[in-house]
């Protein structure tokens, strides 16, 4: 039976674009806006934690990205530019918190068992005593405390997102905002967040920003991101994440 569980974190990820225009002695065509009609760049996204929002929980999450950037303007006016975007990461790291806990047995006789450190959504240290009859005749009496302690786990991935529009206003100004969204899929070398949910994730972002042009053919852009995962049931537990 295919067990079923939903995950969903938020994070702020900054995101760093320099782009800068393959047509830079070329005038720009159209109206007068700013940006090449080919764009490409670098950019990085960071993520210090990560919180619960809806369709379930994946909790203290850590990322980190950089990849390259590649955007072709479709349509330009002088309201809007409405652009193809893609993006390959080749390098993402994912912090995912683990936990260890240890069985510390009192009666009838002393004994620890620990249970090797695992992946999971959420993590809280602490100790829970614990009770109870073992069947037999006589019936044998336990108890004991258990110690949670948690960890962090370091799983590596690369990630590919082709499908992607992106849509800047007021172009004629050096300072625009940009709303974005993009298509792809993460691949890791170990399973998320939790060992029986995959490697193989299919991403969703969806991004607004502002984008500042230094030059008419090359700028930085901050964007804040809500990022979804989700193996849609590819693996043993599906999860579903917003970062």
């Amino acid at each position: 039976m295919t067990r079923v569980s939903l995950c969903v974190v938020i994070v702020v990820l900054l995101v760093l674009g320099v782009a800068k225009g393959v047509e830079a002695q070329a005038k720009p065509d159209g109206p007068d806006v700013y940006g090449a009609k080919n764009t490409f760049g670098v950019m990085a996204e960071y993520s210090n934690d990560s919180s619960h929002i809806v369709l379930g929980a994946a909790e203290n999450v850590k990322l980190g990205a950089a990849g390259v950037i590649y955007q072709r303007r479709l349509v330009a006016n002088r309201h809007f530019v409405f652009s193809y975007a893609a993006e390959f990461r080749p390098v993402i790291l994912e912090s995912i918190p683990t936990a260890t806990i240890t069985y510390v047995y009192t009666s009838p006789y002393p004994e620890t068992y620990t249970v090797p450190p695992y992946l999971t959504t959420r993590c809280i240290a602490g100790s829970v005593p614990f009770s109870g009859t073992i069947n037999g005749t006589p019936p044998t009496p336990y108890a004991g405390t258990m110690y949670t302690r948690c960890g962090r786990q370091m799983n590596f991935a690369q990630g590919l997102s082709p499908f992607g529009l992106r849509v800047n206003l007021r172009p004629g100004h050096k300072l625009q905002p940009t709303i974005s969204t993009l298509e792809g899929y993460i691949l890791s070398t170990k399973p998320l967040p939790v060992s029986t949910a995959g490697s193989f994730n299919f991403t969703f972002d969806f991004g607004v920003g502002l984008e500042y042009h230094l030059q008419p053919r090359r700028s930085v852009r901050l964007e804040y991101r809500l990022q979804h995962y989700s193996n849609d049931y590819t693996a043993e537990t599906r999860f579903t994440s917003k970062i």
